[in-house]
């Protein structure tokens, strides 16, 4: 892409030039430098994985995470009054010798993951009126045609030319196969995707894939003491100093010849300077989330054509909503299968802890915290007045941004290469990539795309440290 066809934010960014002064390590007290041999940006799923098993292999590391905590999607709350726990964000994780081993490391027992026990009741959320529809629970020609595309599993390297399938509408590609039937179950299945009728086949297939497929039918995990968050609370732990959490990168130094990596982390004690001999990136390769990295023209190409979704959890009180129940969203059109459309919640469920619900909101794009909470709340309530439960006003517990989410690029995008131009950025510029967007929204194949990884940065040739 010529740089006249790029956006005009991303021509500034190129622009502009970082001062050599910053990367001086002179400028920072000596505490304050750290050199390791691989930087982790991000502590979610992947990057503690690929942290402590890095440390494993003999590699030091430094883990930088802008939140307080490790876990990324995992969020677990604590009842005070009670003492009971409930996950608000992962559920379960595929059963699998890498997440058998990567919970054993912490001494966490696992304990085959059940659905909770909740009638399921259809309604409008928009009007709370009930829907009545008896959606079916078969997947099977779903997976049928999921078996076609067996690379799907491990890659998204998809061949060349694309099979013209996977770049249908799901709507279209459900009607050409007759199994529409699977519609309002891959809806459910495709949580934190808006409007899947809409969305490239292939785009869900990574959603409802073969991993998702054999945890509901008995391969999902949890933890015993229904706490997930446990997993990271104890990387931290063994990270202790080498995970720098509440921070964030303000700017970095990465060579085209590929000799190293220097990162300034605003930290909450102050900046540090990071030198590192390779970087391995962990969170969403947006353009927003990389602009500290002092991008190329390749990388800027590349990360300029994402787009994504906003999804977000909530817990909530107060509710006026009787317990056991699960409501789903739907609508009474039988073209759409059912399926609402979004922004809208698209679940909200009793849990374990009495009067605690539990909300799963979709959007096509990104919203703020209280545009969600608002149509929360309006949803619960459109619940309470046309199904004659208590009148109240919900009271928001915690509230979670998983944004931006399922990280996509265009139809033509994928014709023209973009999962392998993206794959072919491993390495350059000593730097790495993991995550979601790069392989699968679900742990256990994140882990293992991660696990194949980590030798290969471990292998390359490591340079200078950049100073």
């Amino acid at each position: 892409m010529f740089l006249s066809k790029l956006p005009s934010v991303v021509t500034f960014w190129l622009a502009v030039a970082v001062t050599g002064n910053t990367f001086d390590p002179k400028n920072y007290a000596k505490a304050d430098v750290i050199v390791c041999n691989v930087a982790v940006v991000g502590g979610g799923s992947s990057g503690t994985y690929a942290a402590i098993n890095l440390r494993k292999m003999g590699q030091s590391v430094v883990v930088v995470e802008r939140k307080k905590h490790l876990g990324g999607h995992t969020n677990t709350y604590t009842d005070k009054s009670t003492g009971l726990t409930v996950d608000y964000g992962v559920h379960s994780f595929l059963n699998s010798s890498i997440t058998l081993d990567y919970f054993a490391h912490f001494n966490i027992s696992l304990v085959k993951s059940t659905e909770p026990s909740a009638t399921i009741s259809l309604a409008d959320f928009n009007t709370g009126n009930p829907v009545i529809f008896n959606p079916s629970r078969n997947l099977t020609g779903w997976a049928i045609q999921l078996a076609q595309y067996p690379w799907l599993d491990s890659t998204w390297k998809i061949p060349q030319p694309v099979p013209p399938d996977l770049l249908l509408p799901l709507g279209d590609f459900l009607v050409k196969y007759n199994i529409s039937d699977a519609a309002f179950n891959l809806y459910l299945s495709s949580q934190g995707i808006s409007n899947p009728l809409q969305q490239l086949t292939v785009n869900v297939m990574k959603m409802v894939d073969a991993a998702y497929l054999r945890e509901i039918a008995g391969a999902g995990l949890s933890t015993a003491d229904n706490n997930n968050s446990e997993l990271y609370v104890k990387a931290l732990a063994e990270l202790r100093s080498d995970a720098l959490v509440s921070s964030t990168v303000t700017a970095a130094a990465r060579q085209q010849t590929g000799r190293g990596v220097s990162l300034v982390v605003k930290t909450p004690t102050g900046f540090k300077l990071v030198q590192a001999s390779k970087l391995l990136i962990t969170i969403p390769p947006t353009l927003e989330n990389m602009r500290p990295f002092n991008l190329n023209l390749e990388e800027l190409q590349m990360f300029s054509q994402w787009t994504y979704m906003g999804y977000y959890t909530l817990l909530l009180n107060n509710t006026g909503l009787p317990e056991g129940y699960q409501w789903i969203n739907a609508n009474n059109s039988s073209a759409t299968y059912h399926i609402p459309q979004q922004p809208g919640a698209s679940q909200i469920m009793s849990t374990r802890i009495p009067g605690v619900f539990y909300v799963w909101y979709r959007s096509p794009s990104h919203m703020t915290r209280l545009a969600v909470e608002q149509a929360t709340i309006r949803a619960i309530q459109n619940l309470q007045k046309a199904q004659n439960f208590t009148i109240t006003t919900p009271q928001i517990i915690k509230f979670n941004s998983h944004t931006p989410f399922k990280l996509s690029v265009s139809a033509q995008a994928i014709r023209d290469g973009f999962y392998s131009d993206l794959y072919a950025l491993q390495g350059k510029r000593s730097t790495w990539y993991t995550g979601a967007a790069l392989i699968s929204h679900n742990g256990g194949v994140i882990w293992k795309f991660t696990q194949a990884l980590l030798p290969q940065i471990i292998a390359a040739r490591s340079g200078a440290t950049c100073g």
